[in-house]
């Protein structure tokens, strides 16, 4: 009969209740506390099994008994240096106590088993025996002996290891393990008892009582009570005791001697139990029956019921044979087919079939069979693929012979019979490229995926030379036919051309066609895909495309997107560049302390993975230095502008328009500073470099032009401040348009300073930039600001105060969260408005506008000089 998980404990907790009462009191007290007619018909079972006479150990005992009526110790009572605590347990061969040293040597806690009766000549024989077993086992899984002897009224008793543990069955039901740390424990609980065997030493009584698991999960073996020496004086005799529901059938018979195999029978038992989570349910009248296989005790709440037919039920099968010839030879044996059991391999108590083991060989090795499949389909694939190629050669023959004839009539530019007149004329690379754009149109017509490639490289060839009037045609015509042809590999390219297009666009400030270029590029590369490289590249030309157009928050959400891309990817180079692209947004839209956070991260990556003369650290470098400025940190701005100044023209070479780009914005620097003479060498550098490397009529020649336009005005030269600020606008109105933003820049800069000339034109410059411009501004954006505040001082020359005031208020907020400049022209239109209102408190404000600014610029900056000039203008008709 199998007893219910629920059941069982309750039959344990009822058989510690009585197992120390007399047996004739057991079913009354049983009765007393439980109802359940079958929890104490099972106890009862289990009591009158628990301790079984084999031989003559009840005539023993009670000889014994009969020689003495001796006290019995208890708590408190000395055997030798040791103090007995309290009692641990009982059984057949003893009492066990917890005792401590008491004779303040030093401090330990023992576990002493006193044994019954006197210790009389087979008494003290039996005590010899056991401690000759427990002084040879040193093993960390069993416990140690450490003394012996007898009491001074003669009862025999050792001294052991104190074992602070669970029963094995009960450390495996509170700590929920599962099947495979069942197993693992079981295996060194096996290993324990081989190494006793090793020194022939059998434990006859392996039980969960006798196992105890330490805290840290380590099992020890206890109670050597019924230990035999193997080639001892009493291997002839059989063992004293033993619990029936765990003992093999040789013990509980008596026909034959127990051996190694005795203690694999209980070892299989206790395997059962903890593989089913129920007893075995083994009686003393059930030593010749089959022990029930795991599959067939364990419940149906038992979690790897299925699991346990077939190999572990073979393994207890063999382990609990009947017969000792058909078991484990050895407890080793069992632990390695254990072992098997969780490596997949085959076991021994399963044989040699060879389907088994094949079984077992694909288990282990499932991952290499699929390996080896997937080769043999690469194999296959690679078959067809040749086949595939043979096709394809035959026709890369043909095409071949075409490439080789487009190739050899590029050249034929050099040749000084076809070249006529110019036979003697150098022959520049520019003439090659041109016989090649021209050839490359009319041939490759069985191959027009490689006559689009060479599109693309002459294109590039073009643009690396500055030729972008030639470069671009033959790049977009390359990008169009390879993005029409469905080839993947095809896709790739044309995205990466379309990128290069974008890039170009955006530096030529065409916003829009550089958009719809990025977005041709995205669209090819598909949906989304995390980490792709060719994809972030696109959102990155997204980004600078929205950038050249002012659109900054889509331009930003389009930077992040290509962050994360080669971010995931672990792509630290383009990381940096991304970075760099997001601070020069942050820059341009006035956020100074978001830009500087960024070019923290860009330019120390560029500096560590390409140095100090690459293209990226100085470009990056310049970007930072531009933040800086607009930070207000003047004197670390103009330091990295020197630097990479020097390094220009050994990165560029000495005629670049990097050198002339560098020379311009230190002279901007300086001149924000108030070092006008330095700043005006500078700019007049600039102009004269910019003029010859890409002429006047140039978007870069209007950068510097507007710088040296803020010089004069600065000098004080207003007539020439004038006409250079014009020419500005006439410029970017011929190149860009009247309506792009860097045109709209440069009239709302014309505007700025036809007021401080108090010259009423300024009036129809700021309604145009109002009208067409602001608009499509974020307010919290620099150049917004920079409109609304225009308008202020607009509103102020005309007398309308008012509105100045509403005007003034309602871009306060913007201008303190974004840069230094901003904040200071604030505080300088509002000291303007009160001084137009007579306040009083306008003296006040001039004086805290004034020590602003020469703590962010010094005494003497342009700014610094030009408010403090309108401090005293508008405080003269007060004095006077």
């Amino acid at each position: 009969m199998r007893v219910e998980q629920d059941n069982w404990q309750q039959v344990r907790h009822l058989f510690d209740q009585v197992c120390d009462l007399p047996a004739e009191q057991w079913e009354p007290r049983l009765h007393q506390l439980s109802t359940d007619a079958g929890v104490v018909a099972e106890t009862l079972r289990l009591l009158r099994a628990q301790t079984v006479e084999l031989g003559t150990v009840r005539e023993r005992i009670g000889r014994l008994i009969r020689q003495v009526d001796q006290a019995e110790l208890g708590a408190g009572d000395r055997i030798g240096p040791w103090q007995l605590q309290q009692c641990l347990a009982r059984g057949g061969m003893g009492v066990v106590h917890l005792a401590e040293r008491a004779d303040g040597l030093y401090a330990q806690q023992v576990a002493i088993k006193l044994l019954p009766g006197l210790c009389d000549e087979r008494a003290a024989a039996q005590l010899a025996a056991e401690r000759r077993i427990l002084a040879s086992l040193q093993h960390p899984h069993i416990a140690r002996l450490y003394d012996g002897g007898t009491t001074p009224a003669g009862q025999p008793y050792l001294v052991m290891e104190y074992i602070q543990g669970q029963p094995l069955d009960r450390w495996c039901q509170q700590q929920a393990l599962s099947l495979t740390q069942r197993l693992q424990l079981l295996e060194l609980i096996c290993r324990a008892v081989q190494e006793a065997h090793a020194r022939l030493v059998l434990h006859c009584d392996l039980k969960p009582a006798n196992i105890l698991i330490r805290d840290d999960g380590q099992p020890v073996l206890v109670d050597f009570g019924i230990a035999r020496l193997l080639d001892s004086s009493l291997a002839g005799e059989k063992p004293a005791c033993c619990t029936p529901a765990y003992a093999a059938p040789e013990l509980l018979h008596g026909q034959s001697l127990p051996d190694t195999r005795s203690d694999v029978f209980s070892l299989g038992v206790l395997l059962a139990e903890l593989l089913a989570c129920a007893p075995a349910g083994r009686e003393l009248g059930s030593w010749n029956t089959t022990m029930c296989l795991p599959s067939q005790l364990a419940g149906k709440d038992c979690a790897w019921r299925g699991r346990l037919r077939g190999d572990l039920d073979a393994i207890v099968a063999r382990a609990c044979a009947l017969e000792p010839s058909q078991r484990y030879p050895s407890v080793a044996a069992l632990a390695q087919d254990l072992r098997n059991y969780q490596q997949r391999r085959p076991l021994q108590a399963r044989g040699n079939g060879l389907l088994y083991r094949a079984h077992r060989w694909l288990q282990r090795n499932w991952t290499w069979l699929l390996a080896l499949l997937a080769v043999l389909a690469l194999v296959a694939g690679f078959v067809w693929q040749l086949e595939q190629q043979r096709k394809r050669a035959e026709q890369a023959a043909e095409v071949a012979e075409q490439v080789s004839g487009f190739m050899v009539g590029i050249f034929e530019a050099a040749n000084p019979r076809t070249r006529g007149a110019r036979a003697t004329a150098v022959i520049s690379a520019e003439d090659v490229l041109d016989q090649a754009a021209a050839r490359v149109d009319g041939q490759l017509d069985q191959a027009p995926q490689v006559r689009a490639r060479l599109q693309g490289v002459i294109g590039l060839a073009y643009r690396s030379m500055g030729n972008l009037p030639k470069a671009m045609p033959l790049i977009e015509q390359a990008a169009q036919a390879l993005a029409t042809d469905g080839d993947a590999g095809n896709d790739d390219e044309a995205a990466r051309l379309w990128n290069l297009l974008s890039g170009t666009l955006a530096q030529q400030r065409d916003g829009v066609a550089a958009e719809q270029m990025a977005r041709r590029a995205l669209a090819l590369t598909g949906p989304a895909q995390p980490g792709s490289f060719r994809q972030a590249q696109s959102y990155n030309s997204l980004g600078l495309a929205l950038l050249a157009q002012q659109r900054y928050g889509p331009a930003l959400e389009a930077f992040e997107q290509a962050l994360a891309n080669h971010q995931q990817a672990n792509r630290p180079f383009y990381v940096g560049v991304t970075t760099d692209n997001i601070g020069m947004l942050n820059r341009r839209a006035g956020n100074a302390q978001a830009a500087l956070q960024a070019f923290a991260v860009s330019t120390p990556l560029f500096r560590r993975s390409v140095g100090e003369g690459s293209y990226d650290y100085w470009a990056s470098t310049t970007e930072y230095a531009m933040a800086l400025v607009e930070a207000g940190q003047l004197d670390r701005a103009i330091a990295l502008f020197r630097a990479n100044l020097q390094r220009a023209p050994g990165i560029f070479g000495p005629d670049s328009v990097y050198v002339s780009s560098e020379t311009h914005r230190l002279g901007a620097a300086l001149l924000r500073k108030g070092e006008l003479a330095q700043a005006r060498g500078h700019l007049d550098q600039a102009l004269v470099l910019t003029e010859q490397l890409l002429g006047q009529d140039s978007y870069s020649y209007s950068l510097v032009l507007a710088s040296s336009a803020q010089w004069a005005a600065a000098a004080g030269q207003a007539e020439r401040a004038r006409t250079l600020a014009a020419r500005v606008l006439a410029i970017r109105e011929q190149v860009l348009g009247a309506d792009h933003p860097d045109s709209q820049d440069a009239r709302l800069e014309l505007a700025g300073i036809l007021l401080a000339q108090g010259d009423a034109g300024a009036g129809p410059l700021l309604q145009q930039v109002r009208q067409h411009w602001l608009p499509g501004l974020p307010a919290r954006s620099s150049n917004s600001v920079r409109i609304r505040q225009a308008w202020v001082a607009w509103l102020l020359q005309q007398g309308q105060l008012s509105q100045a005031q509403q005007a003034l208020q309602d871009c306060a907020a913007d201008a303190r969260a974004l840069t230094p400049h901003l904040a200071l022209q604030q505080q300088a239109l509002q000291a303007r408005l009160l001084s137009t209102r007579a306040d009083a408190r306008a003296p006040d404000a001039w004086a805290a506008l004034i020590q602003a600014a020469t703590r962010l610029y010094g005494p003497a900056s342009a700014w610094t000089v030009q408010w403090r000039q309108q401090a005293a203008t508008a405080q003269q008709p007060a004095a006077g």
